[in-house]
């Protein structure tokens, strides 16, 4: 899939003839990362969005909570992704000892913005040789791309992932070209870390090792090198504590979600891979859409008259291979297509400083960045006026005092509420309910976890009854015979029997 240039370790010229001024270029992608930050920071103001968040990021930052105490993923808990950000979110666990886990939570989506920004400046970084129209529209896609700010927004792990990645990226490359065995060699360990946040970090290592191997020696083994270390160095630890349910957790359980007989259909997903579907709904849409995307850079190809520089090579390649890779597991979610993003963005930017090389007139393209640019802001800040999200800690504080023995279906329940670390010692380290039920399936090893975990708590906070759970029978047979039902609408909550419902003097 990846061809080099025809003289490897050869500097490539710009092939975009572009010569725009260094401050044009800082300006563009300054108003956007300002812009980026902005969005984002417009999101977290909305009614209930500080605390009312989604699922994975309670699941991300209780497990680094667990770790501060001690309690190791995969070990101790189950844990289905890498311990990468479990590991960068220590510092709000540890926060969390001084201001309790909805505070640290907080905290931690406030730090979205400046994540929003980096990576706009990571992007301009890699494009901004390529004139201000390039840096405009690569910079615009990923300050407000539809999908990427819903992974901010709740606080997900591929803008953190894409992050590392564009590290990595901006290292390596030097304009159009790549860098020397120093360089390459950071750049692995950036794309290695990125790994360990989340596994697909793969497919991009792959299009940077397929452009290294013309010089296996002086880049490919440097660049391999450090993304073993960039991703072993964090992982060993753990891997080490338990080699087992790590590669249960991290591996055996994201392969087995590739096979299932429900599909989420494909113009659905193309139409988050290109941005479509915030605009209009229809199949036909998403479709279109993404055809005439595909149009347009490979005109661009051929229009330019020329072989594809290697930076050309790694936004095209990245683009395709994670697109590609949307559509295989049967499981998809909206926030998967947020990956793509930075390397859509580079391979617009791209494209649009090949048509002003291939004779296009020379406003064309700096007004179809700014259109694009425009359309997109328009539509988030629309999109944005209507979210509300949930906050459940007056339902919650209502029942279940502070420091009880308390588990739930959703972790968002327990950290959005201070609930998550119990006063009393041998609670249950029950972390990631719906990764556990993934993880462990119907096994022996399954029904024993949640019996245990039943069996210690007074509290469930559940979004259904338990006795609908997908879990060991026994299990949810225990709760209805152990615990009584104290609040039916909205959240349900049981209490043991026996047990107090209610705040002390409430």
């Amino acid at each position: 899939m990846v061809r080099p240039p025809s003289r490897p370790g050869s500097a490539t010229p710009d092939p975009s003839g572009a010569t725009a001024a260094p401050r044009r270029t800082s300006a563009v992608i300054s108003l956007a990362a300002v812009l980026a930050a902005a969005v984002t920071l417009y999101q977290l103001s909305r009614p209930g969005s500080l605390f009312g968040t989604s699922a994975d990021v309670a699941v991300y930052l209780g497990g680094s909570v667990r770790l501060v105490h001690g309690v190791l993923p995969y070990r101790d808990f189950v844990f289905v992704q890498p311990p990468g950000f479990v590991l960068l979110a220590t510092p709000f666990a540890f926060l969390s000892e001084l201001t309790g886990t909805r505070d640290a939570l907080a905290v931690l989506r406030l730090c979205t913005p400046l994540l929003a920004a980096a990576s706009v400046v990571l992007v301009g970084r890699l494009v901004r040789h390529r004139g201000v129209a390039a840096t405009l529209i690569a910079c615009g896609v990923m300050a407000l791309f539809p999908a990427q700010l819903y992974a901010l927004h709740s606080v997900l792990l591929e803008p953190v992932l894409e992050f590392f990645c564009l590290v990595g990226a901006v290292v390596v490359f030097e304009g159009d070209s790549m860098s020397g065995p120093r360089r390459t060699l950071v750049a692995g360990v950036a794309f290695g870390f990125a790994g360990t946040i989340k596994v697909s970090a793969i497919l991009p290592v792959l299009v940077v090792a397929a452009l290294c191997l013309p010089e296996v020696r002086r880049r490919l083994l440097p660049f391999a090198g450090g993304v073993i270390a960039g991703f072993a160095i964090p992982t060993l630890p753990f891997l080490i504590a338990s080699p087992g349910a790590f590669i249960r957790d991290v591996v055996a359980t994201q392969l087995g979600r590739i096979p299932s007989t429900a599909r989420v259909p494909l113009p659905v997903r193309l139409g988050d891979l290109t941005g479509a579907s915030s605009f209009a709904s229809g199949d036909a849409v998403a479709i279109a859409v993404a055809a005439v995307l595909a149009g347009l850079v490979v005109g661009a190809l051929v229009a330019s008259r020329r072989w594809p520089t290697r930076l050309e090579w790694f936004a095209l390649d990245s683009t395709v291979l994670i697109s590609v890779a949307q559509l295989l597991p049967a499981q998809y979610y909206p926030h998967y297509a947020a990956l793509v993003t930075p390397f859509l963005g580079v391979l617009l930017g791209l494209w649009v400083a090949a048509t002003r090389n291939a004779g296009v007139t020379r406003l064309a393209a700096p007004a179809l960045a700014v259109a694009v640019v425009v359309a997109l802001l328009v539509n988030q800040v629309s999109h944005l006026n209507t979210e509300t999200s949930p906050d459940v800690v007056a339902a919650i504080d209502s029942v279940i005092p502070e420091g009880g023995c308390v588990t739930s279906d959703a972790p968002r329940n327990l950290v959005t509420t201070n609930r998550f670390v119990s006063s009393r010692p041998g609670c249950t380290n029950m972390t990631d309910p719906n990764g556990t039920a993934l993880a462990l399936g119907n096994t022996a090893e399954a029904a024993a976890v949640w019996r245990s975990a039943f069996a210690h708590v007074d509290y469930v906070i559940v979004e259904a009854p338990v006795t609908t759970w997908p879990i060991d029978p026994v299990a949810t047979a225990y709760v209805a015979d152990n615990f009584r039902l104290v609040r039916s609408s909205g959240l349900l909550i049981y209490v043991r029997r026996g047990v107090a419902a209610g705040r002390p003097g409430g």
